[in-house]
Order: structure tokens, then C-alpha cells, then sequence
């Protein structure tokens, strides 16, 4: 009634509701119950966390995070209110590609399940593809890492997920490292490293193909590693207007990192550094 007590009175407001005015100004006059006080000072804590991780936490991470912080409620109540005062998480459901039906698909074992980190370069290459979100839609990159010096030997990017994407990732990876008859390429189950076309180019330079098993994304958590590192370090703290933009920004951090950025599991060198010093 308040929010409307400038354009009407109070008499017409309660006729509209079909409330009494006595009864309303006894509501108004009565004390706030101490669950809603809670509530309120709950919705607070929420908006902070929401803020702080960027608008990314939807209510099990929130529920999450209060927990941490000592404030112990119910995971419903913490959606509830999240729902009632419009706080959500900004992050869309992940666009899943679709197999198309005239396509050929082949799937290969896991070759490093049985394997150790490798110790010379080009004995073991992993590939992957993520997510980046430029100016309200899906764009992608395919990477191809050397496992052994973590540097990244080839990448694409661009605005479809397709099988020239991961075919100009690995073509840069060959160039820039020439494999050895004995190099593998490692890959989960996506639809572009498992279409048949792609696993006939992957052996057309000698190498040869592995894969993750179906649900096991920690069969190849390396690059995982480095998309994680990469949206935490740069692309997280970006706003791309366009796929040009972005490209020269994921560029120089490619460059960054091969070049620049030091890995403890490295003894502290770069990945470029210890790829030339590698046998």
C-alpha cells in the first residue's frame, strides 16, 4: 500500500482490498516477527556473496559459502529468498553440440591409464575444448598441450564448436613441435575428436589417438587445468565486445603463458623453457 499511497489514499487502497482501514493500520503498527528480521539480514549476506563471486553463484554455492562463513540455514531458504529478491545466477546452461547423423563416430581406448607423466616431450599430447561467452554468446577453443612441458602447442578459436576447430589446433601443435612415431594424442569424448574424419588426421601424421572414458573428465584433467587458469587469470577479468577482440586477447596470454608464466611443477621454468631443454 505504501508503494501506491502517493496516487491513492489509504480508504480507496483498502475498499480495493477488501480490508478494513483499522485493520490495516493495526497490522502496520504491529512488530516485524523476528523470522523476518532473519530474513532480511539473510538476504544481505546473500547479495554480498552474490557480488563478490561476480554474480556467478546460484543457491548451492550461496548456501555453500554461508555455511563456510558460520551462517548455517536451510538450502530452501536460501533458494527462497534468492528467488523472491531476484538474485540468481547470470551463468547459462552450457550449449551441448548434437551428433549429426551422417557422420561417422569412433571411439578408443584410454592409453595413458596405465601410464606415468611422461618424460620427454611430444610422448604424450592432450587436447580439449571450452567455453568463453563474447558479448552474449558461445564462442570456442580447442587447445593441444604437450603433457611433459605443459606447453600449449596448438590452439583454434572461434565461433562454432566443428571439426575445423580441433583440425587447426592440432595442424599449429605439428608445426610447432613435430610428433615422434611414438606420440599419442589424448582427447575426451567429444563429438569433433570422435567423428571419424578427425581420428583419420590424427593418424595421417603418425600419431596415436586415445581417449578419456565416457563420465571420466579427470582422465584428462591437464587441460582442464590450463582452461581453468586461463578464465581465472584473464578471461574472467574481461569483457570482449567481439570474436576479433578476443582473439587477440587469448593470443597474447597463449604467449604469456608458454613464454612467461612460471609452473612449479616445472622446477619453477616456463613451459617453453623446459620444451627446449626436454629430450
Amino acid at each position: 500500500m505504501q508503494e501506491h499511497s502517493d496516487r491513492c489514499s489509504v480508504a480507496q487502497l483498502c475498499r480495493k482490498l477488501g480490508v478494513s482501514r483499522s485493520g490495516y493500520y493495526s497490522w502496520l503498527r504491529r512488530p516485524r516477527s523476528k523470522r523476518a528480521i532473519e530474513n532480511e539480514a539473510l538476504v544481505e549476506h546473500i547479495k554480498a556473496i552474490h557480488t563478490e563471486n561476480r554474480e556467478l553463484y546460484g543457491s548451492p554455492r550461496v548456501h555453500a559459502s554461508l555455511k563456510e562463513r558460520g551462517q548455517h540455514y536451510n538450502i530452501k531458504r536460501v533458494a527462497r529468498l534468492m528467488r523472491e529478491n531476484g538474485i540468481a545466477s547470470k551463468v547459462t546452461r552450457r550449449f551441448k553440440p548434437r551428433k549429426q547423423n551422417y557422420l561417422t563416430y569412433t571411439h578408443v581406448p584410454n592409453l595413458l591409464l596405465e601410464r606415468g607423466i611422461p618424460t620427454q616431450k611430444n610422448q604424450i599430447w592432450v587436447g580439449d575444448v571450452t567455453y568463453i561467452r563474447v558479448n552474449g554468446s558461445w564462442t570456442y577453443l580447442a587447445v593441444v598441450m604437450d603433457l611433459c612441458t605443459r606447453k600449449i602447442l596448438g590452439w583454434a578459436y572461434g565461433s562454432h564448436r566443428k571439426f575445423d576447430l580441433v583440425k587447426e589446433a592440432l595442424s599449429m601443435a605439428v608445426s610447432t613441435s613435430p610428433p615422434s612415431k611414438d606420440t599419442i594424442f589424448h582427447s575426451d569424448q567429444g563429438i569433433e575428436y570422435t567423428v571419424s574424419t578427425y581420428q583419420q588426421l590424427v593418424k595421417s601424421y603418425g600419431i596415436t589417438p586415445s581417449m578419456s572414458r565416457k563420465g571420466h573428465c579427470w582422465d584428462n584433467a591437464w587441460t582442464e587445468s590450463f582452461f581453468h587458469t586461463l578464465k581465472t587469470e584473464m578471461i574472467y577479468f574481461q569483457k570482449f565486445s567481439n570474436l576479433p577482440e578476443a582473439t587477440a586477447y587469448i593470443m597474447d596470454y597463449v604467449t604469456f603463458f608458454n613464454h612467461k608464466r612460471i609452473h612449479s611443477s616445472l622446477n619453477y621454468s616456463t613451459p617453453n623453457q623446459y620444451h627446449l631443454e626436454a629430450a
